[in-house]
């Protein structure tokens, strides 16, 4: 039996999801960026905006360029996972078999399911009326529909937006002849410019290469290359209930040129310690290796390196020390940084760890566990370190997330 591949990709998500909460943004054209200054980029640009020619990613300075009335908003990462779980927990409702792809995008095999609801453009719609109703107005979604993931999300991104689109059996040849390979879900500018550089344009001429060139080329991806140029996609759906356990977890922030001294910058890396830790704690790991590192200049060198730690931690005072210890072994000592980040790696569950014996070590567990429950219930700027109120907060970066199964984290 062919399958039956959802798509659902929100429309403009986090624009959206502000006009919906402002309704004086909406049908104005609106940019959410982490930082409403020159220097910053448009994460998101609502419907409005995007007919003005401003896009994701766009520099601040360019949109306004391109759309003077813009009205810049900065971003609001709680906001957008709220909205994000609760459409999360209405897909649910229809397939077990959801793969949640990031913080606006998922997946579902409806095989199954759709003969019971009367078939997938029916499902779909219904979709669509459950996101109006249960989320507002403003929260469109489009949705495509075909037997592979790939197909679906072309087909979707040619019904945007808040549109439902299906690819038939019988449309699949025109598509492969008509679709240039950089439009394809997967194929970045890098690998276009290899397949171009070689006559390989649309998706037709993709199924037509060589196996044995693609997979000299690109590996095992080139096989997949030429399974999609065929028109065929058999990539499985990873459903949420089986999302494998990070290898590390990391936070790394982009500093406003007021927080670069290097001083300043080592204030906030405390606080990235303190947010890695609470977010292994809540996922219930811990780890070993601690990464630490820093970019000088804004397109300037990186510079990082890692030590390994005697037992395995989730406190961010630990991973901290452990940051100093690493920065000193970086001979690059500059005044000024543009970025800092830490990650830690080598991870292992809590339970399988050994318990304290330390007292002081106890005391420390304790006082973590009661730091988490403030913050879960009022807010991770309830309680802060006393060295961060030493500097202005920064805003969120908005542009990343992190999925964990149920739970949902900003990365």
């Amino acid at each position: 039996m062919p399958r039956v591949i959802m798509h659902v990709d929100m429309d403009s998500y986090f624009a959206s999801v502000e006009q919906q909460a402002r309704p004086s943004l909406r049908g104005k054209p609106i940019g959410v960026t982490g930082r409403p200054t020159e220097q910053s980029i448009i994460v998101a640009a609502s419907r409005e905006a995007k007919l003005r020619r401003v896009w994701t990613g766009m520099p601040v300075w360019e949109a306004r360029k391109a759309c003077p009335e813009i009205e810049l908003v900065g971003g609001n990462p709680e906001r957008y996972l709220s909205i994000t779980k609760a459409f999360i927990e209405i897909l649910k409702e229809y397939t077990a078999l959801l793969e949640i792809y990031s913080v606006d995008e998922a997946f579902l095999d409806v095989t199954q399911e759709e003969a019971k609801r009367g078939g997938a453009i029916r499902m779909a719609e219904e979709i669509r009326r459950r996101f109006e109703e249960e989320l507002g107005e403003c929260i469109t979604a489009t949705i495509g529909i075909a037997e592979g993931k790939t197909f679906a999300k072309l087909i979707g991104a040619r019904n945007k937006p808040d549109g439902i689109g299906r690819l038939d059996p019988e449309e699949m040849a025109e598509l492969l002849e008509s679709t240039p390979i950089g439009d394809v879900w997967g194929i970045g500018p890098r690998i276009t410019a290899r397949l171009n550089r070689v006559g390989i344009r649309t998706l037709k001429e993709l199924g037509q290469a060589s196996e044995r060139y693609l997979k000299r080329e690109f590996g095992v991806y080139g096989l997949h290359l030429l399974e999609v140029g065929q028109g065929r996609d058999s990539t499985p759906l990873v459903p949420y209930t089986e999302v494998p356990a990070p290898k590390s977890v990391g936070h790394s922030k982009s500093l406003p040129p007021d927080l670069r001294d290097f001083r300043l910058a080592l204030i906030v890396l405390r606080d990235l310690c303190d947010k890695v830790a609470r977010r292994m704690r809540r996922l219930g790991f811990m780890g070993r290796t601690v990464h630490c590192g820093f970019r000088v200049g804004s397109i300037g060198p990186h510079y990082g390196k890692q030590t390994t730690l005697d037992l395995p931690a989730n406190d961010g005072e630990v991973f901290y020390k452990a940051c100093l210890v690493v920065l000193g072994k970086i001979p690059v000592k500059p005044e000024q940084v543009s970025n800092v980040g830490v990650s830690v790696g080598n991870l292992v569950p809590t339970e399988q760890t050994l318990c304290s014996l330390l007292e002081t070590d106890r005391r420390r567990e304790q006082l973590n566990a009661a730091v988490d429950r403030i913050r879960d219930r009022y807010g991770d700027r309830s309680i802060r370190l006393g060295t961060s109120l030493l500097v202005r907060p920064i805003p969120q970066h908005v542009g990343g997330f992190f999925m964990a199964s149920d739970d949902l984290e900003v990365g």
